[in-house]
């Protein structure tokens, strides 16, 4: 639905939008960016014209919940059998998302990676600049105390009490950006922005597996070894599946194995 809301219209003033911002959060069956699902998506959507328009969903996962899941977010499989899957949904997806600016609470190095992840499994090439993202969290670590409700009472004076939905978290979030932006002039400069959302130059900050074998850069997968450190784990799967295969027969951790498995699958469905 489309919504009037002049606190969020002061987003449009003080980032001068060129293009819409949509300012989200997912909901998911795990942890794991590589293997975990999106349960529940939601969303307000900024556009430059002064339009806006929020919206949650659920989604089937097709695959379970887990149980420390659920007693974050409150859905379980029974919950979701009904809904509709994210390829069903995928389109209405790409509408909302493709070519925008994205904020939130660690959509940088959450979020935007698992809808990324989930456009990449049904062959939908889903992609986004780090110049293009403004995480609330990143900037209320790097200017400020780090987590959603701490921010919120920081910047807004209030205690988050309610009950812990992506909607709820979404909406706290936007009050969080709005009150950033007052507060701290640089926020309004994108180039400022981009510089301290960067990934690090010592990937050991952002390793995915406990054996350090591959870091996040920009949303994907990399090598932290081998004759193919520093490249996406999808272009070597693209290029150079045989050495993923030898990696699965090899004595390497089961964690690394799924981390390659996935690729190799994800390849598999991009060729059919």
């Amino acid at each position: 639905m489309f919504i009037i809301s002049d606190p969020l219209k002061k987003i449009i003033k003080l980032l001068k939008l060129d293009k819409p911002l949509v300012i989200f959060d997912v909901e998911t069956t795990g942890s794991a960016i590589s293997e975990d699902k999106i349960v529940e998506l939601a969303f307000i959507k900024i556009w430059p014209d002064g339009r806006i328009k929020k919206e949650e969903m659920i989604l089937n996962p097709e695959i379970p919940i887990s149980p420390e899941a659920s007693t974050i977010h409150g859905l379980a499989d029974q919950d979701v059998d009904d809904k509709p899957t994210f390829c069903q949904a995928a389109q209405e997806l790409w509408e909302v998302f493709n070519d925008c600016y994205y904020a939130g609470f660690n959509v940088m190095n959450f979020d935007l990676m698992i809808l990324r992840r989930e456009f990449i499994r049904i062959g939908m090439h889903f992609d986004y600049e780090t110049s293009r993202i403004i995480d609330s969290k990143v900037l209320f670590q790097h200017l400020a105390p780090n987590t959603l409700s701490a921010a919120y009472e920081f910047y807004c004076r209030k205690d988050y009490k309610q009950e812990h939905t992506a909607l709820g978290d979404v909406e706290v979030a936007a009050e969080i950006l709005i009150k950033q932006l007052e507060r701290y002039k640089e926020v309004r400069d994108w180039e400022f922005v981009n510089k301290i959302h960067q990934a690090p130059d010592d990937p050991s900050e952002s390793f995915i597996d406990n054996t350090r074998k591959f870091y996040w850069r920009r949303g994907e997968a990399y090598f932290a070894f081998s004759k193919h450190i520093n490249k996406p784990l999808a272009q070597v799967a693209e290029d150079d599946p045989e050495f993923l295969k030898w990696i699965l027969s090899a004595d390497f951790s089961d964690e690394t194995k799924n981390i390659v498995k996935e690729a190799l699958k994800i390849d598999l469905q991009k060729r059919n």
